[in-house]
């Protein structure tokens, strides 16, 4: 009976500490949150983790002096526990009501929102009856601006040689890559970067650490596909796993054999451990990585009406070090008599990279959104 009369007490105590939220949306985003109100003594309060989440602001809390420090929108605030005023520059602001300090949580009157509207922050938070809008300029480190291309191969290294016309996977790949370029940077608002824009030498590991000294937001690398199998033909795209056929081993270990061009130093990069490490950081990005893989398959597929041989993983050097989402795209094979002629064309490099604009596109429209 205890037990339940402190439960119930314990219902009660948090129904009426929760008073209701206000609805929070942002500027040039489809990002949508909420600023719960919590009452004591009659008055509204704010938790003051919520307003840093909200704002995206950083909170210093000091139990020698007794002051809790609030940092945002690069402007730092200080409230004094047990005290109705904060300090915004060199000036004392009036809550009326002292902050409350429970379970470890700290709740700020509900009029210091009025002064981040009113004073504080004009240009950046606006209340709209129940909704607070806010414009937060570092929305923009959110957004797919910055892009790595990599046309793969160059110089002494051609890549896959076209078992009917000789061509060289080298210079097909640049064709595609330059074309990609102007698209992107002709209807995106996005800055684009090659790996190489001539035929050049370019290591597989410099090649990722171009993309990171450069922030890239998203790093696709293309190729021309081959097998011993003549009659293989088709498309497929590639991000950073452990292979999970003999079809992608294969694969994998003809585009990581480039590194046979490479200084035995440079070699040292591709060791087992790295693989490891690397492959924990590309963790972060294996969901978007998969997800651009799928749609950048679907695209080249429909545009170049290839046959479609999936969405596959496998154990690339060029992918290793690229701290953000990233992708091998193998447009079609040079060993297969077809293909080797289409890659040939025109046509089918601008399709190609048509199909990896679009790509890119959709997942840009997508994941800016989302932040």
């Amino acid at each position: 009976m205890k037990k339940i009369i402190i439960i119930v007490a314990f219902m009660f105590f948090t129904i009426s500490l929760f008073a209701g939220e206000l609805s929070v949306s942002y500027v040039n985003s489809s990002r949508k949150d909420h600023l719960q109100i919590y009452k004591f003594n009659n008055s509204s309060y704010f938790d003051i983790h919520d307003l840093a989440r909200i704002f995206e602001g950083e909170i210093d809390i000091e139990p020698n002096s007794q002051t809790i420090n609030f940092t945002v929108f690069n402007k730092k605030c200080r409230f004094f526990f047990d005290n109705k005023w904060v300090k915004f520059g060199n000036k004392n602001y009036n809550l009326f009501n002292k902050i409350i300090i429970k379970s470890g949580n700290f709740y700020i009157p509900k009029h210091f929102l009025k002064l981040c509207v009113n004073k504080f922050f004009q240009e950046f938070i606006v209340i709209d009856k129940s909704r607070i809008i806010v414009n937060l300029a570092s929305m923009e480190q959110y957004l797919i601006k910055r892009i790595v291309i990599d046309p793969g191969h160059g110089g002494k290294d051609p890549g896959a040689v076209g078992s009917y016309l000789q061509l060289e996977e080298k210079d097909i790949v640049l064709n595609i890559a330059k074309k990609t370029k102007e698209l992107l940077e002709k209807n995106l608002d996005v800055t684009v970067f090659l790996t190489r824009d001539k035929d050049r030498f370019v290591s597989l590991g410099d090649r990722t650490d171009f993309a990171n000294n450069h922030q890239a937001d998203l790093f696709i690398s293309i190729h021309c596909n081959a097998a011993y199998n003549k009659k293989v033909n088709g498309t497929e795209v590639y991000y950073l796993s452990t292979a999970q056929t003999d079809e992608a081993r294969a694969v994998e270990a003809m585009e990581n054999d480039a590194i046979r061009f490479e200084d035995p130093e440079s070699i040292k990069r591709y060791s087992d451990l790295d693989f490891i490490l690397y492959d924990m950081r590309q963790n972060e990005y294996l969901i978007e990585s998969s997800e651009l893989a799928e749609i950048c398959q679907k695209y080249l597929v429909q545009e170049l009406n290839t046959k479609d041989k999936g969405v596959k993983q496998a154990n690339f050097y060029v992918l290793r070090g690229a701290f953000m989402p990233a992708i091998l795209v193998e447009v079609a094979f040079l060993s297969n008599k077809s293909d080797e002629k289409r890659l040939k064309s025109d046509n089918f490099q601008k399709g190609s990279a048509i199909s990896i604009y679009k790509s890119i596109k959709k997942f840009k429209e997508k994941y800016d959104k989302m932040n």
